[in-house]
């Protein structure tokens, strides 16, 4: 089940801060940086965020989600996150599928993904991003900037 959640509330950003330290542990050896900004967030900046998060459940379980920004007329994916112990069954695909589906309205969709970081890279061209430009944001850590346009 796919809905909305309520990131202010304490027990909500304590089980998405839960699940996104894992899953950016996998990223951060997968792109081979350990300094991606979200595995040092705290519940505090997690309630404040003004991003919208949805969540992917599974039995109540929270086994996925992603956030995004509205950003000068478009939407902005600011994470795609799954927990490691739901890694292949889709979770990611499912959250993309909603959100391009409900949540986008018929913006343009952009995200930022490590260059190393395949299958999310694959997945968002799986989903007709095209990369429109590479970021250095740090020494040795290149991201790709991916963007779908409204058809």
């Amino acid at each position: 089940m796919i809905e909305r959640l309520h990131h202010g509330e304490e027990a909500t950003a304590a089980e998405i801060l839960a699940l996104q330290i894992p899953a950016y542990k996998v990223e951060a050896s997968l792109i081979g940086y350990d300094g991606i900004p979200h595995l040092n967030e705290t519940v505090e900046m997690i309630k404040n965020s003004d991003e919208i998060f949805i969540g992917f459940l599974t039995e109540g379980e929270l086994c996925g989600f992603l956030s995004y920004k509205d950003e000068d007329g478009s939407a902005f994916i600011q994470r795609l996150v799954v927990h490691p112990g739901h890694f292949h069954e889709g979770v990611a695909s499912k959250l993309l599928t909603y959100f391009l589906q409900e949540e986008s309205a018929g913006r343009t969709v952009l995200v930022t993904t490590g260059a190393k970081n395949e299958p999310a890279c694959n997945l968002y061209k799986k989903f007709g991003f095209e990369e429109l430009d590479t970021l250095l944001p740090e020494p040795g850590v290149e991201l790709v900037l991916l963007e779908k346009k409204h058809q």
